[in-house]
């Protein structure tokens, strides 16, 4: 009896902690909706006003400013969602905008590849921050100097992608806050694919996702 009433007592306990953790993200998405709001705002202000004016410079880093914030304002309607939005996307797409967001003084190549169509079936904006968080560990790696190569290709019955590095490799990298690769594994189990570290052609570290091709994708490649 006694181990049951503990049992009922730390649910509830959890339940209450629940019901907190979700009124202050109702507030957060509240308090962060009106900055936001601001800031694209402005940033469309100066846009319409004075683009032919602004130094290409300037011009491209406003562009990069409303892109990020319309990127956080997708990120907080995500959270409005005990469960996340499913659609088809394609990979290669999502994975290529978050190549093309290199800046241009960055004293690092990148390289993209695509040679497949590849239709998968997730939360495009769990898929989204995946990339990111994927491009964002590989831009570390060779923020000194360097190169990274990501290919977008389809194997069998599965997308793939494959961000490869010239950095230090695992392990050898100065630590960073956060779970980012911790996420991206559970996002790939969460939609039946998979997610793999290596070591890359360049020397430095190599992550693979893997996920199923969308059933569409898949039926029309046996034909």
């Amino acid at each position: 009896m006694k181990i049951e009433r503990d049992r009922t007592s730390q649910e509830l306990g959890a339940q209450n902690w629940s019901g907190i953790d979700d009124l202050s993200m109702r507030e957060l998405r509240h308090d962060l909706r009106q900055p936001l709001a601001t800031v694209g705002l402005i940033v469309d202000t100066v846009l319409s006003m004075s683009t032919s004016a602004l130094p290409p410079d300037a011009l491209a880093a406003l562009n990069r400013v409303r892109e990020q914030t319309d990127w956080m304002a997708e990120l907080l309607r995500s959270t409005e969602h005990e469960q996340p939005l499913i659609s088809v996307v394609d990979l290669a797409d999502t994975v290529e905008g978050s190549c093309l967001a290199t800046p241009d003084d960055a004293p690092y190549d990148v390289g993209f590849v695509k040679t497949d169509e590849t239709d998968v079936l997730v939360d495009p904006v769990g898929l989204k921050r995946s990339a990111w968080n994927l491009m964002d560990n590989a831009r570390r790696a060779v923020a000194d100097g360097g190169r990274v190569e990501v290919c977008v290709r389809r194997h069998r019955q599965d997308a793939v992608l494959e961000v490869g590095d010239s950095g230090p490799g695992f392990g050898r990298m100065r630590a960073q806050q956060g779970h980012g690769l911790v996420g991206v594994r559970r996002f790939a189990a969460r939609y039946g694919g998979d997610f793999r570290v290596g070591t890359s052609n360049l020397g430095g570290a190599l992550v693979t996702l893997r996920l199923p091709l969308a059933l569409g994708r898949v039926a029309s490649c046996g034909r």
